[in-house]
């Protein structure tokens, strides 16, 4: 599926430290391949830790379909492997600060539900965050 795909099952997920603060122990989410800890990418949308620097690869984002994009994986909740989206850098930096906007959120939404995987399994999606209309409930304040 273009933008938005299943990983392999669980047992590949690496359980690699943050590369960041090195905490361990927790498959983490990876941004472009590289893995990060919630309260590292937190400490990024805060503005509080150095912005990611990495190249961009020539995919289209799955939200807006802007060529130059870096991979998002995050693994779902009750679910067997990881999810990989490819997500231009003003849609990865939504997605950490809980800033998506509705029209994002509805088209993530809609592709994970086509890869079987409801929008309420992945941790900065939850309903935690976003009403059922795709506002958001407690975005991260702007960083100064």
């Amino acid at each position: 599926m273009e933008g938005l795909r299943r990983l392999g099952d669980l047992i590949s997920t690496s359980k690699e430290a943050c590369l960041r603060c090195g905490a361990a122990g927790c498959p983490w989410d990876r941004i472009a391949g590289r893995p990060l800890c919630p309260d590292c990418q937190e400490a990024i949308a805060l503005g509080e830790a150095a912005p990611l620097r990495e190249t961009p690869e020539p995919q289209p984002c799955a939200v807006c379909r802007r060529v130059g994009t870096l991979r998002y994986e995050t693994l779902p909740l009750r679910c067997s492997g990881p999810v990989e989206m490819d997500l231009c850098g003003g849609h990865l930096e939504a997605l950490l600060a809980r800033r998506l906007d509705r029209h994002a959120f509805r088209r993530l939404e809609q592709l994970l539900r086509t890869a079987g995987v409801g929008v309420k399994q992945v941790f900065l999606l939850h309903e935690a965050f976003y009403d059922g209309q795709g506002r958001s409930l407690q975005p991260i304040p702007e960083a100064w």
